[in-house]
């Protein structure tokens, strides 16, 4: 325990150095199947991992292609715009306050909704602001992602070697028992990874589509926003429709209420059929472990902590699960 602690401390204080490593992780997970497909197929390790890695390549290239320009003038229209939204915004609030004012509500029950609009106007313009310098944030940072390509490169070349590695801090006669564990967390790991990054690219393409269709702009940052925040479980969903629900409502209530009902038929349609043909039964976690470690991973990590949090509890829950069938037997005998 004492040692698990010390590990997450020491995580925690390294977390902006881990960023990468972490990222490289996750792409390894996702680009394994395909290296092991054509491992299978005669090809060595290294020439299987050079031909995914130009595929992937050519295809995020051309992905990018499109992307990235979209992205990049929605965002400068929406820095352009931020002034006239904050305008809106005020405009939105002033005339709920005019409108509760005339309702001939009590004095104390008028203060109290003063009180509630001056900081959901605040709440909402730095909310705004954050967004928009989170988002720029994000874009600048993708030059310090390019280490992860190179990183996820020799996590999948030297594969065999790293579980040796670990297996050789294990006694002998423990290690086939070791190899077990490491490929049922490897399973649950990478079969989480490989689900939730499918249904958020999904999800967020469902999301681009619906808000180019009912006409809102940044319809492109907004599908990125909800296919990013898909990947949070049950909260998620609620976060990623705010912006998009939001920016409607400074149209018109009608548009804002379509707005919101074609993300609830997006969620329905994730809840019911996307994530459990795509994730299934990957994780094994109850509903309620799931928000614990959600909101667990958010009072210690932050952001970073609520995107980890699953898929720690995930992988924690097999190695105690094992060491638990190990005390019962060893006990039995």
């Amino acid at each position: 325990m004492v040692l698990a602690a010390g590990l997450l401390y020491l995580a925690w204080l390294l977390r902006a150095a881990l960023v990468p490593f972490v990222l490289a992780a996750v792409l390894a997970f996702m680009l394994e199947p395909p290296v092991r497909f054509l491992e299978a197929r005669g090809l060595s390790r290294l020439s299987s991992i050079l031909v995914v890695y130009a595929a992937a390549a050519a295809l995020a290239g051309g992905f990018l292609v499109y992307l990235i320009p979209v992205l990049y003038r929605q965002l400068t229209l929406l820095a352009a715009s931020l002034p006239s939204l904050t305008r809106q915004v005020q405009t939105l609030l002033a005339e709920a306050q005019l409108l509760y004012s005339q309702a001939g509500l009590p004095a104390e029950v008028r203060q109290v909704l003063e009180g509630a609009l001056v900081r959901l106007e605040a709440q909402l313009l730095s909310g705004i602001e954050a967004v928009l310098s989170g988002l720029f944030g994000a874009v600048s940072g993708l030059l310090v992602l390019v280490l992860a390509p190179f990183l996820a490169f020799y996590l999948l070349r030297d594969r065999d070697v790293i579980r040796e590695s670990v297996l050789s801090v294990i006694p002998v006669s423990a290690q086939g028992e070791g190899q077990r564990v490491l490929s049922e967390m490897n399973r649950v790991l990478a079969g989480f990874i490989r689900g939730q990054l499918l249904v958020a690219l999904i999800v967020g393409t469902l999301a681009g589509v619906a808000t180019e269709l009912l006409g809102l702009r940044f319809s492109a940052v907004l599908g990125v926003i909800a296919g990013l925040t898909n990947i949070i479980p049950y909260f998620g969903p609620v976060i990623g429709a705010l912006p998009a629900v939001l920016l409607a409502l400074l149209e018109s209530p009608l548009l804002a209420l379509k707005t919101a009902g074609a993300f609830f038929i997006i969620q329905q349609v994730d809840s019911l059929f996307i994530t459990p043909r795509v994730v299934g039964g990957q994780v094994g976690l109850h509903p309620l472990v799931v928000i614990f470690s959600l909101l667990a991973g958010a009072q210690l990590f932050g952001f970073v902590g609520i995107l980890v949090a699953v898929p720690v509890v995930a992988v924690s829950r097999v190695f105690v699960r094992y060491l638990f069938h190990k005390l019962v037997t060893d006990w039995s005998r």
